[in-house]
Parts: C-alpha cells; structure tokens; sequence
C-alpha cells in the first residue's frame, strides 16, 4: 500500500488534521467536548461551527500558527467546510516542505 504524494490527501493524514482542529477547536475556541465530538469533515465552518467573525479570525489564526502555514485572502473564500480546510492545511503544509 503506497501513499500518493501528487496532492492527494490521504484519509490517515486528513484524520491526523482533523484531530489536531477538534483540539484547537475545544481549546481556543472554548467548545464543549459534545460539539467537538460532531464535527466531521463536512461540517460548515461558520454554521456549523457556529462562529462569528472573532472565533473566524481566532480559528484562522490558531491554525496558522499552529501547523506554521499562512493562509492567503483568497483561502477564506475557499474554506466553506471542514475538509476545504483540512485540504488547505495540507496543501500548505506539503508545500513548505523541501
């Protein structure tokens, strides 16, 4: 079993990514441990996560910080659900690496 490195998001590394937003989520966007625990890959980010523009920016920035990428104007009109910003992450990530 081979992982494709041409872009594809494997399901172990957008399940690592989620974990790591369910986290954030809970910690710096003071969720309970029952709303974490719903968020899926399809799950809106502003509906569903019900957030308004402080937990956005909050969200964003915790995210950049912590998987050390930086998000372009252009992303945010991109990530309408969870797995549009899983894919980013790992967009980002990959291509910070040599």
């Amino acid at each position: 079993m081979s992982e494709n490195n041409g872009g594809d998001l494997s399901a172990r590394k957008a399940e690592e990514i989620l974990v790591r937003l369910k986290k954030i989520a809970e910690e710096n966007l003071e969720m309970k441990p029952e709303r974490v625990a719903e968020i899926g890959l399809d799950t809106p980010i502003v509906e569903g996560l019900e957030l308004d523009s402080l937990a956005q920016v909050t969200l964003i920035t915790t995210v950049e910080n912590d998987f050390g990428i930086v998000f372009e104007p252009e992303d945010r009109e991109q990530m309408r659900t969870v797995r549009d910003l899983v894919h980013l992450i790992h967009s980002r990530s990959e291509s910070r690496v040599p």
